[in-house]
């Protein structure tokens, strides 16, 4: 029998011996709502290790009465995927553009229908903040944040997931009015998790800092752009990888354009520039020079 059919009848047994509810069971949803569990019981999905954990203490049973937590590993060739899109630089060229995709192209063909479902969501938002940031449309993520932004907006401490579904809300941002003050809670919790222990969640922090950084720029808010800048350059330092660091130089430099400040924004700029061609990104290198100097000019 299909593992996640089984496991499914088994949770779904468990909890009407307990007679409890699939709404009383989820609780206030903030670790697993009902349409999950509902998916999960139905066999149409597989719960993540974290997921099954809070199944199993609402059961108050063993995890190894449910299922063996080999069966839950994921793919190693799966995990190098998915840190591949992350760990990439921005798409600047077409070169890499194709790569993202033939990278999303291998996952959903070899690997998607057999994944935990908190990991076919994990790469249905990086799929939809891809396409809403090549198409400049916020279709593609629409769907994903009304069904689990509310859960977001409720927690204090976010998952790997969470931090996704947040950097997919500020990318719509850009294409679509917000409201300040919910977008300006969002920064501030955003900001509170930088004490992120997983490497993954920290690339993915690492990534809405920038784009935080942006929203702001495009909305003419400087004032909290230098402290958030500072919190990039820990992350990377505390990762030892430099390879965003160009774009938070260049954005640092836009902060000091606009305070007037000639000479610190161009070091900032050049230091931008040279780092890109360090990394070899002279693609890179040139958007940023063509960049300072439209800065200059306007």
């Amino acid at each position: 029998m299909d593992i996640k059919v089984e496991l499914g009848k088994k949770i779904r047994a468990f909890r009407e011996q307990k007679k409890l509810s699939r709404e009383a069971f989820c609780d206030d949803e903030l670790k697993l709502t009902v349409r999950q569990l509902s998916r999960i019981e139905s066999g149409e999905s597989l719960p993540t290790l974290p997921k099954l954990t809070y199944i199993s203490k609402q059961l108050s049973i063993p995890i190894s009465h449910l299922i063996n937590e080999n069966d839950i590993m994921l793919p190693k060739r799966y995990i190098q995927l998915k840190m591949g899109l992350f760990k990439r630089p921005p798409q600047y060229n077409d070169a890499m553009k194709k790569m993202v995709e033939d990278t999303f192209e291998e996952i959903y063909k070899d690997y998607y229908e057999t994944l935990p479902e908190e990991e076919q969501l994990l790469v249905d938002t990086a799929q939809a903040q891809n396409d809403v940031n090549l198409s400049k449309k916020i279709d593609f993520g629409e769907g994903i944040l009304q069904d689990y932004f509310f859960q977001v907006r409720n927690k204090k401490e976010y998952s790997e997931n969470d931090l996704l579904i947040v950097h997919l809300y500020f990318a719509c941002c850009y294409y679509k009015p917000f409201e300040n003050k919910e977008f300006d809670t969002l920064v501030e919790k955003t900001l509170e998790q930088v004490n992120y222990s997983s490497e993954f969640g920290l690339i993915i922090l690492n990534r809405i800092l920038i784009t935080i950084i942006g929203l702001y720029i495009f909305s003419d808010r400087y004032d909290k752009i230098l402290s958030i800048t500072k919190i990039s350059n820990t992350i990377m330092k505390m990762r030892m990888d430099f390879h965003q660091k160009p774009i938070i130089d260049m954005l640092e430099g836009k902060y000091w354009l606009h305070h007037n400040d000639l000479e610190r924004a161009n070091k900032k700029y050049n230091d931008a520039i040279l780092l890109a061609q360090l990394h070899g990104e002279e693609q890179l290198s040139g958007k940023i020079k063509q960049e300072w100097e439209q800065d200059l000019n306007s």
